[in-house]
């Protein structure tokens, strides 16, 4: 324990400074020009005012020195008043860590920047050790020493950093600051480019210039020549510092041998290993088959047909999360999703190989889905899909499957709106259609987390990062609370007590409750929360739950209808385009608009990775017409009367 009491850092024991503190300050023996001590007072006063009681004091003992301890806002107020320019400094570094808080938050209450001159501000400036995030976040401050200030922040070493960070990192936590007024959009510009340019750099601040969105662009754009100068100086850093620290292998290995298995799929030491038996797929050409090969074999999706390869199914690890860059607007990524993306896209270079071995080619089969399956199975009848040649270019491919996918979404939206393709209606539509505002036939298909609530439940059952998981029989072996109560019998009294609150609130939820005295999971309530949580969505058609229709028409869940659910449309808009993601892909829009790479091999990879989504797009479409038809022929709809 110090020397010193702080409501901050207070620990079981440390009450017990506090009436020899009060004692010495009624008697006048407290030294009140040293600021850790008047500081000391004001947090002992805080004490008082948060706590009611103190273990082992009586009624008489604990108002006696919450009486005393009223004086200090007094103390407090007198000190700060009497502080003058010279003395600033001197007190900033005579004031402990542990109440700099304090020091800032009176700073500013009683006005002591007014007694800096012009001429002395940036040496306070400097001598307080002011960064940006601390010169910034008082409004009277910064307009006061406007000038100054704005100088300072033009000053790349001083200034890029915390500019490239305002405007451009995702910030949950929507701290104020206040700009000077006069420094302008192009001082902001010319400052962060400066910092490129200079000698020392950090490459997440790169990072975020290259991909990151601009919260307000009228006061920070980022163009394109910015970004290129950012993406050089990324590539120059990288080749001057190639000195690997800590390196971990990752990779895909996929293989298609009459030797495998049907299917085997092995992880280790960052590498994912993917055996396919290729006499299976020779014995099974069939289109249905080798359609339904991409669910069954491959995983494209789960069992309630949601997409496989949404950063929302595919988390940060702790580790990711810490060291990678969020920026605003950014589609964030971790290595699992890199990996089971790059899985993905060998996956379907390598089955597009086998396939051309029997003279199959799966153009040939999305053109069959749309004009014959659908007509044979359904009734469906108009869908018009015009595939590339086979001899035609890389490039000439790639733009008739681009165009022909917008064409495709374009058909579906019109007969879920119509009941049929109309086809002198839809050669009458123009433009493209938004992947999210692509509808359904399904009146209640998707389900969303809608409260505070649910989503706490979310936190507390399934984070590591919850303290719940925690109890002095088990240790830290189990990552989350949900893990500690599937595998153990955990007694309330056995929790620790800092956690009982949120216990109790769990236990009124219903999420949790006692079996002959242990703690029991509530798994139709687990299962809801679970599925939120990793996936972000439920598909209501695969699940009949009184429950689910008891948090619908509460609120606390949210039903919408479209073709994709939200994790798969932000996904189709990251590889796609840039309309909602600032370090999307781009697939489409590059090509269309002849900004794609002239690398041969790029252009190959990024064929596939477009045949890819495409092939989502007809498994979304072929659950569409399934479940309207179980719907219309065998039951209604499980969510009809909500």
């Amino acid at each position: 324990m110090g020397e010193y009491f702080s409501i901050n850092y207070c620990f079981a024991g440390e009450e017990k400074k506090i009436p020899a503190v009060l004692d010495s300050y009624a008697k006048n023996k407290l030294d009140l020009f040293n600021i850790n001590r008047v500081l000391e007072l004001d947090n002992i006063k805080g004490f008082f005012d948060k706590y009611d009681y103190v273990n082992g004091w009586d009624d008489d003992y604990y108002r006696k020195y919450k009486k005393i301890s009223q004086n200090a806002e007094k103390e407090v107020r007198i000190f700060f008043q009497g502080i003058t320019e010279n003395m600033i400094v001197s007190l900033y570094n005579e004031c402990e860590v542990m109440f700099w808080d304090e020091f800032w938050k009176y700073f500013y209450m009683y006005r002591v920047y007014e007694n800096i001159s012009v001429e002395h501000f940036k040496e306070i400036v400097d001598g307080l050790h002011m960064s940006p995030n601390k010169l910034l976040e008082n409004k009277n401050l910064v307009e006061k020493f406007d000038v100054q200030i704005t100088e300072m922040m033009k000053v790349p070493e001083f200034g890029a950093e915390f500019i490239v960070d305002y405007y451009l990192r995702e910030n949950k936590r929507k701290s104020k600051y206040y700009f000077p007024k006069g420094l302008t959009q192009e001082d902001r510009y010319n400052t962060v480019k400066a910092y490129i340019n200079g000698k020392v750099v950090k490459v997440n601040i790169l990072d975020l210039i290259i991909n990151g969105k601009s919260k307000n662009s009228k006061e920070f754009q980022v163009d394109v020549k910015l970004r290129y100068f950012a993406k050089k100086r990324y590539e120059q850093y990288w080749t001057e510092n190639a000195i690997p620290i800590i390196k971990q292998e990752t990779g895909v290995n996929v293989s298609f041998s009459p030797e495998n298995p049907d299917q085997e799929l092995a992880f280790s030491d960052g590498i994912i290993t993917a055996k396919y038996n290729s006499n299976w797929i020779k014995n099974n050409l069939d289109y249905p088959t080798l359609l339904n090969n991409f669910i069954y074999i491959f995983r494209y999706t789960d069992n309630c047909m949601i997409c496989s390869f949404t950063a929302r199914n595919l988390k940060e690890g702790i580790i990711e999360h810490l060291f990678s860059v969020h920026g605003n607007g950014m589609y964030q990524r971790g290595q699992s999703f890199e990996l089971l993306n790059a899985l993905s896209n060998v996956q379907m270079k390598g089955y597009i190989d086998i396939l051309h071995n029997f003279n199959i080619y799966l153009q040939d089969i999305i053109k069959w889905f749309f004009e014959v399956y659908l007509k044979n199975e359904f009734g469906v009848d108009g869908f018009i899909c015009i595939m590339p040649e086979k001899t035609d270019s890389i490039l000439s491919k790639y733009e008739r499957v681009a165009t022909v996918m917008d064409g495709i979404t374009k058909q579906f939206k019109l007969f879920c709106e119509e009941g049929e393709i109309n086809r002198d209606l839809y050669e009458m539509i123009s433009g493209s259609i938004r992947y999210k505002e692509i509808p359904s036939m399904i009146k209640n298909k998707y389900a969303y987390a809608n409260s505070n609530e649910i989503k706490r439940e979310m936190y507390d059952m399934f984070s590591d990062q919850c303290m719940l998981s925690y109890t002095e029989k088990t240790g830290s072996k189990y990552n989350t609370f949900f893990e500690l109560l599937q595998s153990e019998n955990v007694k309330i009294e056995e929790m620790e007590e800092y956690n009982l609150d949120e216990l109790n609130w769990l236990l009124e939820r219903g999420v949790i409750f006692v079996c002959d005295g242990i703690l029991a999971l509530n798994y139709e309530r687990i299962w809801i929360l679970k599925k939120l949580s990793d996936k972000g969505v439920i598909c209501l058609q695969y699940k009949d739950s009184n429950l689910l229709r008891e948090l619908i028409s509460k609120g606390e869940i949210s039903v919408e209808s479209s073709l994709l659910s939200k994790p798969e449309w932000e996904y189709f808009n990251y590889i796609l385009n840039k309309s909602e993601f600032s370090n999307g892909l781009d697939l489409r829009n590059r090509y269309i608009h002849d900004t794609n790479s002239l690398d041969e091999r790029s252009q190959k990879h990024d064929y596939i990775v477009l045949l890819k989504i495409f092939i989502i797009l007809v498994i979304k479409i072929n659950e569409e017409f399934c479940l309207q038809d179980e719907i219309s022929k065998n039951r209604v709809d499980f969510y009809d009367e909500i």
